[in-house]
Parts: structure tokens; C-alpha cells; sequence
């Protein structure tokens, strides 16, 4: 964790002390990783929200130890986003705009785009500003509308399965499994720092994955190793490999 960040969480777990909650900004995939591993032996609950289902960037939510309750609505707040003139919009316009506005990344959590519509979180100290605000997104006219948290679109990652036999568990082979690359060039992307292993930058081809495990390999795509099964008769591993897609964007 770096030292802004676990000054972060400090200062968090002491506003718990006095008020029994409190949250974070947005946090990466990465940086959420970072904080389960750090706050695990501490006397807190702690709870990663993004308002979206399956959401990318989440805030930590940390309780009272044993606490598990807490009202969404106060920590998030939804705009409905959509183009006046009916064109589709693009996630990269509509996250400039925003930031254009003077917001930082941090305040924003994942921004789902469907054709002309899109959805977006924010800090709910935010919502209103960004609603009056934003009217503009690349070359489209925008319509703001702030909405419940509960009726944001459902933006979840579906995959398609993939089964395959591989030589071991090490990155490397797995990697090669799942996008159809020779292990040679698997192990180059590593070694190129473009893959991370659970939303961590991993360098080690010969790393052994477990069920769970998440790859990202930029130019790629994501996947998940969903099932580790038994041996073939040559002594390799059944595996099955999840191939996302996500409807929307983070």
C-alpha cells in the first residue's frame, strides 16, 4: 500500500472511532486489493461498493466492527446520462467531460455506456454539480437526470467458457490457455509488465494460479480461471477459463 494511501485508511479507521462509519474515495481494482490485504486484522468491518453491480472502482465502506448495515443512498449518488440527439456516446467522452469540470478521477467511480444512454457514480456530494453541469460529451448534446442508486443498469461481466489442458498452473501456460498465444509470447507480455494477477502487475511466468485467479492482459482481454479439474492420460490439467466481456465500461 503506498503511504498516501494507508494515511487514507488511518484517517478513515478514525472517523470510524467517532462515528462508526466512514468510506473512501473511488479506489482501483489494484488499490482495493491493497486495502483488503492491509485493513484484514484490523477491528473494523469493511465493505468495497461501487454502486453498480459488479462494479470496478468501489469505495471501502468500513463499519463498527460487527456492523453490517449502512444506507447506500448516503455514499453514492446515480446520474442517467442521455445524448439529445440519439448518436452513441463513448466512455472516454463522457469521462473527459467530467474531469474536464475540475473533478477528480478518485470522485468517480465506473461509467456504463449503452448506445445513447450511459449511467455514472460519483461522490454523493457531487451528484448535483455534475448533473447542472455536464451538458457535453465529445460532439453530443447531453440530458442529466439524477437517479435512485437502485436503479442503475445492471453493467455485470459476462464470459464465455473455455476448456482447455495445459502443462501446469504457472501464469505462463495459463495465460496461453485463455487468449490462444504460443507460452513464448506469453511469457514476453509478462516480462513486458503487461499483465496483472488479481489486479496486481505480476512479472513471474512460472507464478502458480489458483481457482479465482484473474488475469489482465493489456491488448488482450480478462480472464478468469474457473475450474481446475483432473489429469489426461499425458498428465496434463483439465482447466475451464472464463473469457469476459463487459456490458458498459469502469
Amino acid at each position: 500500500m503506498t503511504e498516501f494511501l494507508l494515511r487514507h485508511m488511518e484517517d478513515l479507521l478514525d472517523m470510524v472511532d467517532q462515528t462508526g462509519i466512514a468510506a473512501s474515495r473511488f479506489l482501483t481494482p489494484a488499490e482495493a486489493v491493497q486495502v483488503e490485504e492491509g485493513m484484514k486484522h484490523k477491528p473494523v468491518s469493511l465493505f468495497f461498493d461501487g454502486g453498480f453491480p459488479d462494479a470496478e472502482r468501489c469505495r471501502a465502506i468500513f463499519l463498527a466492527k460487527g456492523e453490517e448495515a449502512y444506507d447506500r443512498a448516503e455514499w453514492f449518488a446515480a446520474i442517467q446520462i442521455q445524448s439529445r440527439s440519439r448518436e452513441n456516446l463513448r466512455h472516454q467522452d463522457i469521462l473527459g467531460a467530467v474531469m474536464a469540470l475540475g473533478i477528480e478521477r478518485d470522485t468517480i467511480g465506473d461509467i456504463a455506456v449503452e448506445g445513447p444512454s450511459a449511467a455514472l457514480v460519483c461522490l454523493p456530494e457531487l451528484g448535483d454539480y455534475i448533473a447542472e453541469h455536464l451538458i457535453m460529451a465529445g460532439r453530443a448534446g447531453l440530458s442529466l437526470e439524477r437517479i435512485p442508486i437502485e436503479e442503475l443498469p445492471d453493467q455485470r461481466e459476462t464470459y464465455r467458457i473455455k476448456a482447455a489442458s495445459v502443462a501446469s498452473l504457472r501464469l505462463d501456460a495459463i495465460l496461453s490457455a485463455a487468449f490462444g498465444v504460443s507460452r513464448a509470447k506469453a511469457a514476453a507480455l509478462i516480462s513486458a509488465a503487461r499483465v496483472n494477477l488479481d489486479h496486481q502487475l505480476c512479472l513471474q511466468p512460472a507464478k502458480e494460479l489458483k481457482e479465482g485467479a484473474i488475469l489482465s492482459v493489456r491488448g488482450l482481454g480478462r480472464a478468469k480461471l474457473l475450474e481446475i479439474g483432473g489429469l489426461s492420460k499425458k498428465k496434463r490439467l483439465f482447466v475451464k477459463i472464463g473469457l469476459y466481456s463487459r456490458s458498459g465500461g469502469g
